[in-house]
């Protein structure tokens, strides 16, 4: 690896038992951080899922998951949501709240964080898959295809649960971008 500042060619070396990178000529070190990513937990009016079947050149292609993406740089957590949910199924259906927090850790060594989102959608919209997504439809909750991600398949089961205990408990999307000194 070279050094993201200078150019020049960085050395291992051990941080606390972690093997890292560092630049020898101007002291930059590389932290190989997870990815900060959105997941969307639609529900309509039927109570039914949102899922999106995953493309061919998508990591499990062929499985079905919840509307997700990478947060962009200059993008909040909440604009991804949208984004990331128009993209994939022609919908827009902004965040009501945030219903986890997952780790995802993949076969492909990707690592990412994900903000989990729950979103009620009242439209009539049709659907129309986009970007890594082949196709979109909605699902009962107890009548899901294969799912991609264990993430979702927790995600899905914790809002299945929380109905089942008599109500969402979901954090508020407020503050979703804070900016100052």
């Amino acid at each position: 690896m070279f050094c993201v500042k200078c150019g020049a060619e960085c050395e291992d070396f051990e941080d606390s038992g972690i093997l890292r990178q560092k630049c020898p000529h101007c002291g930059y070190i590389h932290y190989k951080n997870p990815y900060p990513c959105v997941a969307v937990l639609v529900i309509n009016d039927r109570g039914q899922v949102l899922l999106g079947k995953r493309g061919e050149k998508s990591i499990y292609p062929g499985k079905w998951c919840l509307p997700c993406g990478y947060i962009e740089y200059d993008e909040t957590y909440f604009e991804a949501a949208i984004r990331e949910t128009k993209e994939e199924t022609g919908i827009i259906s902004p965040p009501d709240g945030i219903i986890n927090v997952v780790s995802n850790m993949f076969d492909n060594g990707v690592h990412s964080l994900v903000v989990v989102m729950i979103s009620y959608y009242h439209g009539s919209e049709p659907l129309k898959p986009g970007d890594d997504i082949i196709d979109a439809s909605w699902f009962d909750v107890d009548d899901l295809p294969p799912l991609a991600f264990s993430a979702d398949v927790f995600s899905i089961s914790k809002y299945e649960k929380m109905l089942a205990e008599g109500g969402i408990t979901a954090l508020t999307v407020e503050g979703n971008s804070v900016y100052g000194h």
